[in-house]
């Protein structure tokens, strides 16, 4: 087939893909992960008081009280506590993480539902096959993933940024790509992508885009996208058509 006609078949084709293009860069304003989510549960201890506590704390309230109306006669106001700054973490390379989005990515390739929900906290989150295989209509493999982890504010979470490079049909040069997820670890010490956030951690789950270590691999990862493009023009076309779709979605 000539290869203005391949051209054709691509461009008009995209009207009906939902590839995630998002992948191939992140916004650093900080847009929407197609992937993302969990929420933070808090938990309490109940239990008797014994006297000896009841009667220390009532002691300390009292002194409370004392010093309040000492502040208020001399009109000294009582300080208010320091908040406790939010940490945040350095990227890090975790090696089993590289393993799981390997089979995350082999798996959504290859339209394997069953194995995407044995990979998600939520298993009705996935995708139908249907809906996948429309993802991944012109993808033939993922190669190259590399994913780039930072702890999350919640216990045993991380904000997960995988690099990987994309064969499309047709296309021999592979297109960089940077997709980000949020990732829990569940009670067995297994790792599953979250899809519900609760609004504090949405919040710093967007936020961390705009770190320092996460503009520079943004920045990488846009850089080589930037280069392939230049050297295939079949790759630039295709691409270019898939910024477009993007555009005409988010509007």
């Amino acid at each position: 087939m000539k290869l203005k006609y391949k051209k054709i078949i691509l461009l008009t084709s995209l009207a009906t893909m939902c590839i995630g293009l998002l992948t191939i860069s992140i916004s650093q304003s900080g847009q929407k992960n197609q992937e993302k989510s969990s929420s933070i549960s808090a938990s309490a201890e109940t239990g008797d008081i014994e006297s000896d506590n009841t009667n220390s704390r009532i002691l300390a309230m009292a002194s409370l009280t004392s010093a309040s109306e000492d502040n208020t006669a001399t009109g000294t106001p009582t300080p208010s506590p320091t908040p406790t700054p939010i940490p945040v973490y350095d990227l890090e390379e975790i090696e089993d993480m590289n393993k799981f989005f390997e089979e995350y990515y082999m798996a959504k390739a290859a339209c394997d539902v069953d194995k995407l929900k044995t990979l998600y906290k939520d298993p009705s989150k996935v995708e139908t096959r249907e809906q996948l295989q429309n993802m991944v209509q012109y993808i033939e493999e993922y190669k190259n993933i590399k994913t780039y982890a930072k702890k999350s504010i919640e216990e045993g979470a991380y904000i997960v940024y995988a690099y990987h490079e994309i064969k499309f049909t047709s296309i021999n040069t592979l297109a960089p790509g940077l997709s980000k997820f949020y990732v829990v670890t569940d009670d067995e010490g297994n790792y599953k992508i979250a899809s519900d956030i609760n609004p504090e951690i949405e919040e710093y789950f967007h936020a961390r885009n705009e770190d320092e270590d996460v503009l520079k691999l943004i920045e990488k990862t846009n850089s080589k996208s930037e280069k392939v493009k230049e050297k295939d023009e079949d790759l630039m076309i295709f691409w270019n058509a898939l910024d477009e779709l993007a555009k005409k979605t988010e509007d």
